[in-house]
C-alpha cells in the first residue's frame, strides 16, 4: 500500500469517528433534556404538594384563605403574614414554572395546568390585591404574564 492510500483511509476513519462522536453527543444532549424536563415536573409536583399540604394541616389557614374570617384588613399581623407567605410560595412556584416554560424545560401540557391554577388564584380579588402589593419581587416576564391574566379576568367580570 502506498502512503497516500494509508493517509486517505486514515482520513475516512477520522471523519467517521467525528460523525459518530457528534451523533453520540446529540443523543446525550437529548437524554439530558428529557431528564431536566422530568426533574422540573417532579420538583413542581413536590413543591405544590408541600404548599397545599400546609392548608390541609392547618384548618385556620384554610379559613383565612377562603375568606371565612373577613378581609385581609381584619386579620392580625400574624394572620396576614401566614396568608402572605402561603400566597407568595404559590406565586414563586408558578414563576419558576413560567421561566422553565420559557426555556423549554417545562412541558407545555403541564404548563397549561399550572396556568389554570394561576387563573383560579387570580379570580380571587384578595389574591389580586396581594399581587398588586407584592409583584415587584417577581421577574418582569412573570409580572407581565400575571398582569395579562388579571386584565383578562377583570374584563370578563365586568362583562358578566
Amino acid at each position: 500500500m502506498q502512503l497516500e492510500n494509508i493517509a486517505l483511509i486514515a482520513d475516512i476513519v477520522q471523519a467517521i469517528a467525528v460523525v459518530a462522536t457528534l451523533i453520540f453527543v446529540g443523543l446525550q444532549v437529548r437524554y439530558s433534556t428529557r431528564i431536566a424536563r422530568m426533574t422540573a415536573a417532579q420538583t413542581s409536583a413536590q413543591l405544590l404538594a408541600e404548599n397545599l399540604g400546609r392548608v390541609t394541616d392547618s384548618p385556620d389557614l384554610a379559613e383565612l384563605l377562603t375568606g371565612a374570617r373577613g378581609t385581609l384588613g381584619d386579620f392580625t399581623d400574624a394572620e396576614r403574614l401566614r396568608v402572605s407567605n402561603f400566597v407568595a410560595t404559590g406565586f414563586r412556584h408558578l414563576e419558576v414554572l413560567h421561566a422553565h416554560r420559557r426555556y423549554d424545560i417545562y412541558e407545555e401540557e403541564l404548563w397549561q395546568g399550572a396556568a389554570g391554577r394561576l387563573r383560579r388564584m387570580l379570580s380571587n380579588p384578595r389574591i389580586r390585591d396581594w399581587w398588586e402589593d407584592n409583584k415587584d419581587v417577581y421577574a418582569q416576564s412573570f409580572r407581565h404574564h400575571v398582569t395579562t391574566e388579571i386584565n383578562t379576568i377583570v374584563a370578563s367580570e365586568t362583562e358578566g
